[in-house]
Formats: C-alpha cells, sequence, structure tokens
C-alpha cells in the first residue's frame, strides 16, 4: 500500500472538451442555449453512440498530466459514466483515454460515485473536477478537492493548488 496520494483526474470539463463537443452535437453555440426538455433529448440521442470517444482534448489537458506527474508520479481517471448507458460510457471512454493520453493513467475508474476514492489506498487523495457538487463531496469524505474548470479557469490554478499541499 502506498502511502502517497494519488491524482485523481475527471475527463469530462477537465481533460476532455464535453462541453464543446456536446454544444456541436446539439447544434447550439452552447449548451446552456437548451430547454430542460431539449438537452436531456440530447443527452438521450448519445445513449449508445461513441459520441465519448471521439471528444476533444482540451487545451489544458496535456498541461494536467505533466503536473499530476510531476507532483505524484502518476494520475488516475475518476470520471462518471452518462446515465442510462453506463456500459457503453465505460467502453467509449476507454477508447478515448487509450487515443488521448499520454503517459496512460495508473488506474481508471468511470463510476457514478467518487467519495470513496477519496481515502483510497489508505491516502488522502486529490480530486481535480469541474462539478462543486463532486468536490464538496469529496472534502467531506477526507480528501483535497480542486475546482477546475477547463473553459474557464487557468491552468496555473491547479499547480498553485497542489503548491499548497503537503504530498
Amino acid at each position: 500500500m502506498s502511502n502517497r496520494a494519488i491524482i485523481f483526474l475527471d475527463m469530462d470539463g477537465v481533460l476532455a472538451d464535453f462541453f464543446k463537443a456536446f454544444a456541436d452535437w446539439a447544434g447550439v453555440n452552447h449548451w446552456k442555449e437548451l430547454s430542460e426538455k431539449e438537452l436531456a433529448d440530447q443527452l438521450d440521442r448519445i445513449i449508445g453512440s461513441d459520441f465519448f470517444s471521439n471528444i476533444p482534448k482540451t487545451p489544458s489537458c496535456d498541461q494536467i498530466i505533466k503536473l499530476a506527474l510531476k507532483y505524484t508520479g502518476s494520475y488516475s481517471i475518476l470520471s462518471s459514466p452518462l446515465r442510462n448507458d453506463e456500459e457503453n460510457t465505460i467502453i467509449q471512454k476507454n477508447i478515448w483515454i487509450e487515443n488521448n493520453l499520454s503517459p496512460p493513467p495508473k488506474e481508471i475508474f468511470i463510476v457514478r460515485e467518487k467519495s470513496p476514492f477519496a481515502q483510497y489506498q489508505g491516502t488522502k487523495n486529490i480530486l481535480i473536477d469541474d462539478r462543486p457538487e463532486n468536490i464538496s463531496q469529496w472534502r467531506k469524505a477526507g480528501g483535497v478537492g480542486i475546482r477546475y474548470q477547463a473553459d474557464k479557469d487557468d491552468i496555473q490554478l491547479i499547480e498553485t493548488e497542489l503548491i499548497n499541499i503537503e504530498l
């Protein structure tokens, strides 16, 4: 068992440019232009497709990987599957990881609940994620959460947070 913290990276909105890809998929400039029903309909259209394997990387994806490697020597993926399409999402996200991430992650977890990994392998682990609720639950479970939105935040935000964490 390792005592070194694990950096878990979320995919959608952090490494994978989900929001741009989804807006293109839905034929809008920004996903927030969609009504609640249109949003649900477009998400349902993704079910069974190869959508998740074809999302472009965020501009900061490779830099985030380099930062994780710099601070802990490795990284793991902790991402969520699309509702009602868990099995296919897992397949498609694994294809995306294989095609886009180098070096590959140490471990890959595509699960609904992220917080159980906050103390995975007996260490206080780090989650870099774009969703405030994931960060909040992670912190409540005893982990270190860094909220990062690739389409809004500067990569320096991650490095500043990592510098301040005792690894």
